[in-house]
């Protein structure tokens, strides 16, 4: 089988070979899962209005998402509001199949372990729930628009590097400002994607979420700056010559005053420059004056 695939640059989803690939799954739950996870953060689709653009039919769609949810890959959660008494239905699908209540629970859960906030009765999301969101939890400076844009580059990197970490353009603008706190505290942009690629598990169900966490979590403290106008501080100096000490050595005098190193001899006089000159022309004689 000969292949030809060009590689998109923009406006592409990327999509686990275990999925494209699976025994039990057919071709209209892949599309149909692979269509959900394509959409930006923001929209509003449900897998219902997906399903009405497909050309499948009813009947397929129903079956299909069949498949999904008994695969892993799609699960619904009803939640209710303590004050009102409404009733909210939220959808995830994920490009990995959860089956622990664990997997299932971390993957509903917004990043930080806040509680989602239920209120009036809205269209079904499709994705995860909120992730990346509220990344500034504390009345911290938003830090400087180029610091921003340098994070949001290094968490594009990234996702290039590492695809369990791969994030859309959305979920990268959410999170750059609490990225870019690490810049404005002093660490490298190396020490940035460390922390957030080190370790990584085997499977990433939530990229905004996880690196959202590791964020907050290694936030390092602010480092101390020199002052690049400020004077340079005086090299210490050998408090009985006066020439400049020893390095690692900051204060006292240095060896040649101690008498631990001898002085060096000074050099014998003679001659120098012009008076070497003379010499020279006065033992050549009269032959070389001519």
């Amino acid at each position: 089988m000969m292949r030809h695939a060009i590689p998109p640059t923009r406006f592409f989803s990327q999509t686990p070979n275990d999925l494209i690939r699976h025994p039990r799954l057919n071709g209209t739950a892949v599309r149909l899962l692979q269509w959900a996870l394509s959409l930006p953060e923001e929209s509003r689709e449900t897998l219902q209005t997906i399903g009405e653009k497909m050309p499948e039919g009813r009947i397929a769609l129903r079956r299909a998402r069949q498949q999904l949810e008994a695969e892993g890959y799609v699960h619904t959660r009803r939640n209710q509001c303590p004050r009102t008494g409404r009733w909210t239905t939220h959808v995830l699908v994920s490009n990995v199949a959860l089956r622990t209540a664990e997997e299932i629970e971390a993957a509903f859960a917004p990043p930080g372990d806040r509680v989602p906030t239920v209120g009036a009765p809205a269209g079904r999301a499709v994705g995860a729930s909120p992730k990346g969101k509220n990344t500034q939890e504390d009345d911290t400076p938003h830090p400087a628009a180029p610091l921003v844009a340098r994070a949001a580059a290094v968490l594009h990197r990234v996702g290039r590097m590492e695809a369990r970490l791969a994030l859309g353009v959305a979920e990268a603008a959410q999170l750059a400002p609490l990225a870019a706190r690490w810049l404005a505290n002093g660490a490298s942009e190396v020490e940035l994607r460390t922390a957030v690629t080190a370790g990584l598990p085997s499977a990433v169900h939530s990229p905004a979420g996880f690196i959202a966490r590791r964020l907050r979590d290694k936030l390092p403290a602010p480092r101390t700056r020199a002052d690049p106008a400020a004077p340079a501080a005086p090299l210490p100096e050998c408090a009985g010559c006066g020439d400049p000490l020893p390095r690692g050595q900051a204060t006292g005098v240095c060896a040649p005053c101690t008498g631990a190193v001898p002085l060096p001899a000074p050099s014998p006089a003679g001659p120098r420059g012009a008076e070497r000159v003379r010499a020279a022309l006065a033992v050549a004689g009269p032959a070389v004056r001519a």
